[in-house]
């Protein structure tokens, strides 16, 4: 889309109805709105004047140091280093901006307490950017907060940036698909791009955020990033429109959704202008069957293989992006970063009494890394013309989730099917009702099918039991036979079993409050269920796809389910499937289809129509359609033919 209408989108989007801000603008993210209306004012598309008021919002936001203010600093650089001289801006205002960056904490080795998170994957990348970034605005400035010179902040987050840049190239993200943390990478990567003075961080930032963005196209359908994900969000994962990587898509290649709300991530990537590569779009829109493996992240055994030893301090934040901060031979590092109490001091002091515990009565540290971590990921995604359909293979099974979201198949709009194991019985705790799991499932995939095998542990009673997410509302039809839920969208088909018998739940009011904060009275439908439970600790759900193409009617992909059987149970299960045949797997039995073991573990960085790179080349060669694009990160160089 172009630039100019895509801004022009975002502003206008701003409002509802009734002339009031809409939900997504109501918020700190504001400033991106205003920045929006600069760019246009600019480029004389608009009349529309500054509202200050929104950018005060994100301002406070920074000034209190409340988490994700790093969220919205890249606004503010724009801001300076693009329109603080402009006719439309007020000069006092801009001295305001310049004040309150400058008096910012921008990472952990400066003076002060947090209450916000800087060490996550993407959190370490915002903020290391920001430093760079805000130092070269006033290399001769004192930074007040510790005294230094821009030219030393800059100095000190070069070093951090081509670090955090390394372990990306080698390993891909820990927090894998995330809809919302690609996000807030690109806006971070943004700015180097485009202002950093050193050559190797300028480019390897475009080609990393072109990696990014090929990661949206193989697992992506109709511009929706549906799948699985090393982090999720109930709002994101039950309505592709709140994802915050749809905007991006929109912007890039065309969508089947209307992106209506605030996207800080699309306003500053139209700022800039930024473009894709016409082989990531392409790839993106190649119809017919696809068929993504990727594999992204490394098991903690696995770090001094590559190079990465964690009891050298220098490391720290490679395993804290990952969060295994928890694990025995980080623990004395992870304290150094945070040495005094605080929120994360007591959990790591926990940790640390606990395996010096355990060491005294020479008895093995269990669960370790803790449920948080978002270690190697075997990730599969399968998509046709009319769904897709993505998992990540028997990912820590058995082990504490926390927000990994293990699969989803997708049929356009907001139908969408997903099993977990809640944690919770409310909408926003990690893990929650739907959002995550509590005990994290065996789960497996080939093609159009899926088969998750669940144990939970006996200790959570309040949790011996396993749901589907499967919004009745969004279908065009859904019935029950032959022991199945059967569904159609559009030429679009899923068929969903549990071992154990399931019931579906009355509408509960709360999902829709959470989900469509603005409008949920709009959206519920007290006749139109969306939860499909399963009493006990131990289950198997099967989800099986298919379309009017691969199957014909709807009735006849129905009739394909009369003997469908599933038998057996978590430790040895077969599903007769009505495409692929006799499937057969256990919680420590191998993957096979009819007879033949199937790969599910150690796959290549990407191994799919338009890329086959070995995990951790340095070079990622992508073809799609007649465009090419390479990003040679070991050389440097990149091309896009």
């Amino acid at each position: 889309m172009d630039r100019i209408l895509y801004l022009k989108k975002m502003v206008e989007a701003s409002r509802d109805k009734t002339g009031d801000a809409r939900y997504g603008f109501k918020s700190f993210h504001g400033v991106y709105l205003e920045l929006a209306k600069m760019e246009l004012l600019k480029n004389e598309e608009t009349v529309l004047a500054i509202d200050y008021k929104n950018m005060d919002r994100g301002l406070d936001h920074i000034t209190n140091r409340q988490d994700c203010a790093d969220f919205i600093i890249p606004a503010y650089v724009r801001i300076l280093m693009e329109h603080r001289n402009m006719r439309y801006m007020d000069p006092e205002y801009c001295k305001r901006i310049e004040n309150v960056l400058l008096g910012f904490r921008y990472w952990l080795d400066e003076p002060g307490e947090t209450t916000g998170c800087y060490f996550t994957e993407n959190h370490q990348i915002l903020f290391h950017s920001a430093e760079y970034l805000v130092g070269k605005i006033f290399p001769d400035r004192i930074f007040i907060n510790n005294g230094h010179t821009g030219a030393w902040h800059k100095e000190h987050a070069v070093g951090k940036i081509r670090q955090w840049l390394s372990w990306r190239i080698r390993f891909g993200f820990s927090e894998w698909l995330s809809q919302g943390y690609y996000a807030e990478d690109i806006l971070a990567l943004l700015g180097l791009v485009y202002y950093a003075d050193e050559e190797d961080i300028s480019i390897k930032s475009k080609m990393l955020i072109d990696m990014l963005l090929f990661d949206l196209a193989a697992n992506s359908f109709r511009g929706h990033l549906g799948g699985t994900h090393g982090r999720a969000y109930t709002k994101a994962i039950t309505n592709p429109q709140n994802e915050a990587v749809l905007p991006v898509m929109g912007l890039l290649w065309d969508t089947e959704y209307e992106f209506d709300d605030l996207s800080s991530c699309g306003v500053l990537m139209a700022a800039y202008g930024y473009t894709c590569p016409k082989a990531i779009v392409e790839a993106a829109k190649q119809p017919g069957e696809w068929i993504n493996r990727q594999r992204v992240s490394i098991d903690f055994k696995d770090a001094r293989k590559y190079g990465i030893a964690p009891e050298n301090f220098e490391n720290i934040m490679f395993f804290w992006g990952m969060q295994t901060y928890s694990n025995p031979e980080v623990i004395k590092n992870s304290l150094k970063v945070f040495p005094t109490y605080n929120w994360m001091y007591n959990r790591l002091n926990a940790y640390k009494e606990r395996y010096e515990l355990m060491d005294k009565l020479g008895l093995p540290v269990a669960d370790t890394p803790d449920q948080t971590a978002m270690t190697q990921a075997d990730i599969y995604t399968y998509r046709t013309d009319d769904y897709m359909i993505g998992c990540v293979q028997d990912y820590r099974k058995g082990r504490r989730g926390f927000q990994q979201h293990v699969w989803t198949a997708s049929l356009g709009g907001k139908a969408v099917v997903f099993t977990n194991s809640p944690g919770s019985e409310e909408y926003q705790y990690r893990p929650n009702q739907f959002a995550g799991n509590l005990f994290l499932p065996k789960s497996v995939i080939n093609k159009n099918v899926v088969i998750s095998i669940y144990r939970i542990d006996a200790d959570y009673i309040d949790y011996q039991y396993t749901h589907a997410y499967y919004p009745t509302k969004e279908f065009d039809e859904t019935i029950e036979k032959y022991g199945w839920v059967l569904g159609r969208k559009g030429k679009a088909y899923i068929a969903l079993r549990s071992l154990n018998p399931a019931v579906w739940q009355p509408v509960k009011a709360e999902f829709y409050q959470a989900v469509y904060p603005d409008t949920w009275e709009d959206e519920i439908d007290i006749k139109k269920p969306f939860e499909y439970t399963a009493q006990g600790h131990a289950n198997v759900w099967v989800a099986e796809m298919g379309s009017e193409e691969q199957n014909g009617s709807f009735e006849h992909f129905t009739e394909g389910f009369k003997n469908a059987l599933l038998t057996g149970n978590t430790l040895d299960c077969t599903y007769y499937s009505p495409s692929q045949g006799v499937m057969r797997c256990g919680w420590t039995l191998p993957f096979t289809i009819n007879g033949e073991e199937i790969e599910i573990h150690n796959y290549r960085r990407y191994n799919n129509p338009a890329s086959f790179t070995e995990f951790g080349e340095g070079r990622i060669e992508i073809t799609a359609g007649v465009h090419k694009t390479v990003l040679d990160f070991d050389h440097e160089v990149y091309e896009d033919l």
